[in-house]
């Protein structure tokens, strides 16, 4: 195990899932807290179709994905306040 470690993409790997580990567990509370889980599923599969849509179309699905979550979630926030 520790030898894995001597590998500076290893250590790297292990930095960003401890960074990543805190942010969704802060971002996840949150969530349950308020009582989101549901919006923020829909919110992760609409990403799929942004995906979907970006191999498509010719354009990095990355982005395609970013697209469509970020329009998801504006569209669930305006239809939510009204």
């Amino acid at each position: 195990m520790l030898e894995a470690l001597q590998s500076e993409t290893m250590r790297y790997a292990v930095y960003a899932g401890l960074l990543a580990s805190i942010a969704c567990g802060i971002i996840g509370a949150y969530v349950v807290v308020n009582r989101i889980v549901f919006i923020s599923g829909g919110i992760s599969h609409a990403s799929f179709g942004g995906v979907g849509l970006g191999y498509l179309a010719g354009f990095s699905p990355v982005l395609g994905a970013m697209i469509f979550t970020l329009a998801s979630a504006l569209g669930i926030g305006i239809i939510t306040k009204k």
